[in-house]
């Protein structure tokens, strides 16, 4: 049993049941009939929420604080689902937002900490990608339910909610495509959609630079072994 729980806390094991989450989520949606919507968003929303949790269960501490944020944010997504309030809304998506940053910021951490490429690592860099674009769309979420007009979103009305219309603006911000389609309209918007696509596009570089990096270290180590070891030199 010890065995089984320690292959199951491996990073790769773990970021990959998040990333597999976070990808559903994503692209869900989009296949489903649009009246289920409302159903099926925040019942997606909370099984990345727990299988965030489950990413940095391996150590006790970080398991007591990512549940103590992580399962009310699951509590409170159901209730704002079911009764529609505005602040069930607002506070589902101020304890989301800071379960999710918890979460980016351990992961990131593993990241930057290592000193080789493997599975979990990878896994992990493109969780923090996918779970920085999830933190600025419930953000935008949050701001238009404090600032209501905050963003203009003329095609909100094919289906789709105000949560998911704000997701896909997230992500289209970070990785810099810019539609046009939905606008942040205030300045509290325009700040925090600014700050997404600068912080998306560091990442990416300052992350692509240190995975170069790394693999291309540990390669020049493993050509050194190899010719320090080469039999023909004695």
């Amino acid at each position: 049993m010890p065995a089984l729980i320690r292959t199951l806390l491996t990073p790769g094991r773990r970021f990959g049941v998040l990333l597999t989450s976070l990808i559903v989520m994503l692209f869900l949606p989009f296949v489903l009939p649009p009246r289920v919507e409302p159903v099926l968003s925040p019942a997606l929303f909370t099984v990345v929420l727990l299988s965030s949790l489950s990413a940095v269960a391996n150590r006790r501490r970080h398991a007591i604080v990512g549940a103590a944020l992580g399962l009310p944010g699951c509590v409170l997504i159901i209730l704002a689902a079911a009764a529609d309030t505005r602040v069930l809304h607002v506070a589902a998506a101020a304890v989301t937002l800071a379960f999710l940053a918890y979460v980016a910021i351990l992961i990131l951490a593993f990241v930057l900490r290592a000193r080789k490429v493997d599975l979990g690592i990878v896994l992990g860099s493109v969780c923090v990608y996918l779970l920085a674009a999830l933190l600025w769309g419930t953000a935008y979420g949050l701001i238009e339910r404090l600032h209501p007009g905050s963003f203009a979103m003329p095609g909100r009305g094919a289906g789709g909610t105000m949560g998911d219309a704000l997701q896909y603006f997230s992500f289209v911000t970070i990785t810099t495509l810019g539609y046009g389609d939905i606008q942040p309209v205030t300045p509290l918007a325009r700040l925090v959609s600014v700050l997404e696509a600068v912080v998306g596009q560091l990442y990416l570089v300052v992350l692509v630079a240190r995975l170069v990096g790394l693999y291309t270290a540990a390669e020049s180590t493993r050509f050194v072994e190899v010719v320090d070891t080469d039999p023909g030199e004695e």
